[in-house]
């Protein structure tokens, strides 16, 4: 699971300044947690977390295999990922975004609409790429039009106002 994504280095000391990618930074940033860094073609694969520090709405972190500014530099534009199995049990409610991916869009009626292609966070509102009769359809990821989400089925019910489907 991708947990971060770092911008840019920060400072002469090795930090670096990281985009998240959890609603649960306090629990997923602890010290000496060790991150896999999947992209990575030189340099350490694994990062030990020695510290974070909120920063300009991300988090400035330091870990033990980067000394100084040269190391935090080589980790810009990489991902930070942690195993499925190391993060909280999700609610009832809660997805994590990138396992929406390739379920089935239906109309309330189960007339098919698509399938999920991508997940867009615009920041007041995730929107899910569908992928529907060769064309891209954007559809809100929101109580107002999403209606039921099965996990067992892999199926998103929604009931879209009028036009919304005809762009």
């Amino acid at each position: 699971m991708i947990v971060a994504l770092i911008r840019k280095a920060h400072g002469l000391d090795g930090e670096v300044l990281v985009e998240l990618m959890t609603d649960d930074p306090d629990q997923v940033f602890v010290e000496d947690r060790v991150f896999r860094v999947p992209e990575r073609a030189r340099g350490p694969d694994r990062l030990t977390l020695m510290g974070a520090r909120r920063h300009k709405g991300g988090l400035l972190l330091r870990f033990r295999e980067i000394a100084d500014r040269t190391g935090a530099e080589s980790l810009q534009g990489q991902d930070l990922a942690l195993p499925a199995n190391e993060l909280r049990t999700l609610e009832e409610n809660e997805f994590f975004l990138h396992d929406l991916i390739g379920y089935s869009v239906v109309r309330m009626n189960g007339e098919p609409v698509g399938v999920v292609s991508t997940v867009y966070e615009t920041g007041e509102q995730m929107l899910l790429g569908l992928e529907a009769d060769g064309r891209e359809l954007l559809v809100p990821f929101g109580s107002q039009v999403v209606t039921e989400v099965d996990r067992e089925a892999r199926q998103i019910t929604i009931d879209p106002p009028p036009g919304l489907l005809e762009v």
